[in-house]
């Protein structure tokens, strides 16, 4: 079968190759129908990042997955026809999380991920998971389930923001989403879904494709940190932009008894200048919180899943039209090349 794959470690390499067909016995078998690319998999096709599977030259990536199942193994819940997801990380045999399904939280770093690290992923003309790492998706998502993966991401952080408020009593009601991504549009929409009044903070026009859609669930957007209201305090920052300067820009808009959730990895070497006595100050004077979040759980895909089917009836059309440019596998290098109006590239794998 025609899978697109990299030789880990080498920048470029990516190339469209034949590779040895799935193992379905006792396993799941599904055609990839689409693919999302992001900024995981410009590192590895810039060879900074990628393990390939023990024995294995090469790896075939894609790891936000939307699939159709072909065929299911005995006592099955799923059948043929049925839209899934997998889920992207697998857990390590030997962590205290891992042994409680909690392999997201994985401490021993030695976990494998679909498409990054260890583990093939699913661009390809067919795949395979076990079911339990697999999450059906509803026919209304449509194929804007290429977005769980990213929603999953966004789901762990606001949950992961809400186990650690259990600190201290915490009524949230304002949030800022730095940074309008998919991963960031995504956080959004969901914290307009809980209630929350959203400001999104970035630096494209007011009257950007991305733009619009923050305001079109029902969110303020802000462009560049100059528009911010002033003197404004938000009892919740998710962060998705990964740029370094604004983590610590931000941290000086979190409220009394506010959280910060970091999703976005930083990368380069980028310094700044800043008071450490003022930010020390301000997260132990006003019992701040700040905390990394990646990957996610079954749990977090279940929230996703239910995100955007809840958008779907909402806010039709919104989530998919978050799915700007489709690029062919051959081409998969030329989704990796951003464009103004990108705000979701994602590889139409040919059904064969």
């Amino acid at each position: 079968m025609k899978a697109g794959v990299i030789t880990p470690g080498v920048p470029n390499s990516y190339r469209v190759a034949d590779m040895a067909e799935p193992d379905a016995h006792g396993r799941v078998l599904f055609r990839p129908d689409l693919i999302g690319i992001c900024g995981t998999d410009q590192e590895i096709v810039a060879g900074l990042y990628g393990e390939a599977p023990p024995g294995d030259p090469a790896l075939i990536l894609g790891h936000e997955v939307l699939g159709t199942v072909l065929e299911v193994p005995p006592e099955s819940q799923l059948r043929p026809g049925d839209r899934v997801v997998p889920i992207v990380r697998r857990p390590c045999d030997h962590c205290y999380p891992c042994s409680l399904g909690q392999w997201d939280q994985c401490q021993s770093g030695d976990y494998t991920e679909r498409g990054i690290k260890g583990r093939h992923g699913s661009l390809s003309e067919r795949a395979t998971a076990s079911e339990d790492f697999l999450v059906q998706v509803p026919a209304a998502v449509g194929d804007a389930g290429v977005l769980v993966e990213p929603g999953s991401v966004v789901a762990k952080a606001l949950r992961q923001a809400e186990l650690a408020q259990r600190r201290l009593p915490w009524v949230p009601h304002t949030a800022l989403v730095t940074g309008a991504g998919p991963i960031g549009l995504l956080a959004t929409l969901l914290l307009s879904q809980r209630g929350y009044a959203v400001t999104v903070l970035d630096q494209v026009e007011a009257t950007s494709g991305r733009a619009l859609a923050a305001k079109a669930v029902g969110a303020s957007y802000a462009q560049g940190s100059q528009n911010l209201p002033s003197g404004a305090l938000f009892d919740l920052v998710i962060e998705a932009t990964g740029f370094s300067p604004l983590v610590f820009e931000a941290a000086a808009w979190l409220a009394p008894g506010g959280a910060m959730v970091l999703t976005g990895v930083t990368g380069g070497h980028r310094q700044v200048v800043e008071d450490t006595n003022q930010f020390n100050q301000r997260m132990v004077l006003h019992n701040q919180l700040m905390v990394g979040s990646v990957n996610a759980g079954r749990q977090d895909y279940l929230t996703s899943v239910g995100m955007l089917e809840r958008a779907a009836t909402e806010h039709p059309g919104w989530t998919a039209a978050l799915i700007t440019r489709r690029v062919a596998m051959a081409d998969f290098a030329s989704g990796l090349d951003h464009q103004p109006t990108d705000v979701k590239v994602v590889v139409t794998v040919a059904k064969t």
